[in-house]
């Protein structure tokens, strides 16, 4: 019993360690994927006929410019989509388009990191 003890005990202190700090890179790659999350939940209100303006009103309400700017263009490409290409599978057009922007996310120079909040 003392043995289970010390080992949760040990077990509890490991986990509680002090994370390295993120490297540049590694915080943009964050940023990233949390911009790909955002493309899934805009096409998601795509397929849910949520209007496009309503989308553009509450992407204008984003604060960071580099947020912004992403976020309008990803409104300005899926719904650009026809309607018949996003309706089949809606998982698989939801990642598709996740994925997509996190890799031209990742692809764009950055200098500074942006002041966001992860989806």
């Amino acid at each position: 019993m003392k043995k289970l003890l010390a080992l949760f005990v040990m077990v509890a202190l490991v986990g509680c360690a002090e994370k390295k700090p993120l490297t540049p890179e590694e915080q943009w790659q964050g940023y990233c994927r949390s911009v790909g999350n955002a493309a899934r939940s805009i096409m998601l209100d795509r397929q849910n006929a949520i209007a496009k303006d309503k989308a553009i009103e509450h992407a204008n309400k984003v604060e960071d410019d580099t947020t912004r700017k992403f976020v309008l263009g990803i409104i300005d490409e899926v719904y650009a989509l026809p309607l018949d290409a996003i309706k089949g599978d809606t998982e698989l057009a939801q990642e598709k388009i996740r994925a997509e922007f996190t890799q031209k996310c990742i692809a764009t120079p950055h200098d500074e990191m942006p002041d966001y909040k992860p989806f």
